[in-house]
């Protein structure tokens, strides 16, 4: 098992598939907690769906739930709410800490030559509103190391570098997309050059795209809100439900080595909307960058727009877990509005038609009720990932907890271990 403390440990030869390559499963959590007392939002809802749609397909799930009282609990839960359990469908006693297993947990890595995986961990500090030595950082950081031990995969590959896969985008041929002012936030001490060499050595990347920023609404939710102004012209300002502060798995996705998937703001939505008009900002910008760079045989990208839903809010009262819990122990910037402590807020839903899974035959895509932009988005998606059925479910649940279908789940490829 190669290691490394602060530091990585190379293992030639291994890099990160393509998402859109064959799957032999894909790995989950299963909630521990919920973040909302409304059960519309309840977390299992939306998870019960993917692993139902899963199944329906023949796609083997892993679905961690940290010991055996938690797989009777997943199961009981399953049942209890009309979900039948599958054969498809594997609950572990894994720790799981959180259910965002795209951001902590394994990133599996294959040998081109022998088929054989490896796995890859970076260090965590939740989401950047904590540090890497703190406990629940340091269980988040022993997942993949977990399901390696599971999986019997003997090459592990560890790394002090916090990073989360959210943030980070490849084509399967070593181009990575990452986030720059996120990922330079994540480690301050850091420079670029050397978050790069750790990027190459643990994901066997060869060539490094450096985007600006996220979307402005995936803000770092310790930045304070951010103001939006509505159709009837008033404005309100919004806090971030433990949004991450810009992953791009919020705007883009490699549907295949050449093919770049990009949201995009039309010049409508941004006339009133100060959010969509940032957003619009950001979005030209990656696609300007994008449209000067070239995959691994000197091909320019294929880049294929797709647009964003509106944005949505809700108003938080003080009693809600996310609100008590979360948004009201956070230190903000003295520049930025104070925060109403025993008041409600406004919180804003971090929807995304970019953030999708696709696996085997499949992509399990958002759909937010938008008939129009519903179809659009399935459109686009059927034309990028030609063979596969496009299935759309609603995850605005997974959207309120700050987070989405792809950041919910993790494809471990098909390979040898």
């Amino acid at each position: 098992m190669s290691r490394g403390n602060g530091s990585v440990s190379q293992a030639p030869g291994y890099v990160m598939p393509g998402e859109f390559e064959p799957h032999s499963s894909i790995w989950l959590g299963w909630p521990r907690f919920q973040w909302f007392t409304d059960t519309r939002l309840d977390t299992r809802q939306t998870i019960a769906e993917i692993l139902q749609t899963l199944s329906f397909y023949r796609i083997n799930s892993n679905i961690l739930c940290t010991d055996e009282q938690g797989i009777s609990v997943a199961r009981d839960w399953m049942r209890q709410h009309g979900w039948p359990v599958t054969p498809y469908m594997n609950f572990l006693a894994i720790p799981q800490v959180d259910i965002w297993i795209r951001d902590f947990g394994p990133v599996f890595l294959k040998n081109r030559r022998t088929d054989r995986l490896a796995i890859a961990s970076f260090a965590q500090n939740q989401w950047g509103y904590s540090d890497a030595a703190d406990d629940v950082s340091v269980r988040m950081a022993q997942v993949p190391e977990s399901i390696a031990g599971f999986l019997g995969i003997d090459t592990v590959l560890r790394t002090g570098v916090v990073s989360e896969g959210g943030g980070r985008v490849h084509n399967g041929e070593g181009i990575l997309l990452v986030n720059r002012a996120l990922e330079l936030r994540r480690n301050p001490e850091k420079t670029e050059s050397e978050l790069e060499a750790a990027y190459k050595t643990m994901l066997g990347a060869t060539s490094i795209i450096w985007l600006n920023d996220g979307l402005y609404e995936d803000l770092q939710s310790d930045s304070g809100p951010v103001p939006y102004r509505d159709a009837d012209g008033r404005t309100r300002y919004l806090y971030g439900p433990q949004t991450t502060g810009g992953h791009l798995d919020e705007l883009c996705q490699f549907a295949g080595p050449n093919r770049v998937i990009l949201a995009q703001v039309t010049g409508e939505e941004d006339a009133w909307n100060p959010i969509a008009a940032i957003n619009h900002q950001r979005l030209e910008e990656a696609y300007r960058i994008l449209s000067g760079e070239t995959d691994m045989q000197g091909r320019p990208f294929e880049i294929i727009r797709i647009p964003v839903p509106d944005i949505e809010f809700m108003l938080l009262q003080p009693d809600e877990p996310m609100y008590r819990n979360f948004l009201a122990t956070l230190d903000y910037p003295e520049d930025a509005p104070p925060f109403p402590k025993g008041e409600p807020v406004h919180i804003v839903k971090a929807s995304s038609y970019a953030n999708y899974l696709v696996t085997n035959g499949l992509v399990i895509a958002p759909g937010y009720g938008d008939q129009a932009k519903d179809d659009a988005a399935a459109t686009i998606l059927k034309t990028a990932y030609p063979g596969r059925d496009v299935v759309q479910i609603d995850p605005t649940p997974l959207n309120y907890a700050g987070g989405g279908i792809h950041c919910l789940v993790q494809q471990q490829p098909a390979g040898i271990y």
